[in-house]
C-alpha cells in the first residue's frame, strides 16, 4: 500500500490540482492521471512542479518520446523499480511499440530489434542513470558520430535525471501500479 493517498480526479476540491490533471489528461495521452501524479496532489506545488518537468523532459524535445520512455524502461529496470517499469512499457505499447520490441527490450536487450542508434542512446542513458561518472568522452563521441546533436545529448541526461528521481519516488513510498 502506497504511504500517500491515491487522490482520483473526481475526488479534487483543489483547483490547481484540478488544472494539472486536466493538463495531463489532455497532453499525456494514456487517458487517466498516473498513480505517480495523484500521489503528489497533497502538495499542489510540487504536482505542478514534478508534472511541469515530466511534460519539458519527456512530451517535448528533439529526442523521440518513444526512446525515451524506452531509456525509463532501462532505468527502471536496472533500479528493480516496479511502478516505473510497468508505466513505460504501457506508454511504449500505447505509443503503438510492438509486443516483440517490449518484450526483448526487457528480456535481452542485445537482441533488442532496435537500430543501433536508438540501442546506443538507451546505453547512454543507463550509464548516465546509473553509472554518471563512467561516461567518457568516447561516450559522448559515439552518439555524436550517430547524429545526435548536444541539445539531444542533453536531452538524453535530462531523462535520465527524470526517470532515476522517479524511481527513487515511486519506490520510497510504495505507489501501487495504475489499474490499467
Amino acid at each position: 500500500m502506497a504511504h500517500f493517498s491515491i487522490k482520483e480526479p473526481e475526488e479534487v476540491t483543489d483547483l490547481k490540482v484540478k488544472e494539472v490533471y486536466d493538463e495531463i489528461l489532455t497532453e499525456l495521452g494514456f487517458g487517466i492521471v498516473p498513480n505517480i501524479f495523484k500521489s503528489m496532489a497533497i502538495n499542489p506545488d510540487l504536482l505542478e512542479a514534478n508534472w511541469k518537468k515530466f511534460r519539458a523532459t519527456i512530451l517535448k524535445g528533439d529526442v523521440p518520446r518513444t526512446l525515451k520512455e524506452m531509456i525509463g524502461v532501462a532505468i527502471s529496470q536496472a533500479n528493480n523499480s516496479p511502478y516505473a517499469l510497468n508505466v513505460h512499457l504501457h506508454g511504449l505499447s500505447a505509443l503503438g511499440m510492438s509486443e516483440e520490441v517490449l518484450k526483448t527490450l526487457v528480456s535481452d536487450f542485445a537482441a533488442c530489434p532496435l537500430p543501433a542508434r536508438e540501442k546506443a542512446v538507451i546505453t547512454f542513458g543507463l550509464k548516465a542513470a546509473t553509472k554518471p561518472h563512467d561516461l567518457t568522452d568516447a561516450d559522448y563521441q559515439q552518439l555524436r558520430s550517430l547524429g545526435l546533436d548536444q541539445s539531444e545529448i542533453f536531452e538524453i541526461i535530462g531523462t535520465a535525471d527524470l526517470f532515476t528521481s522517479i524511481n527513487r519516488y515511486t519506490d520510497a513510498i510504495a505507489l501501487e501500479i495504475d489499474s490499467l
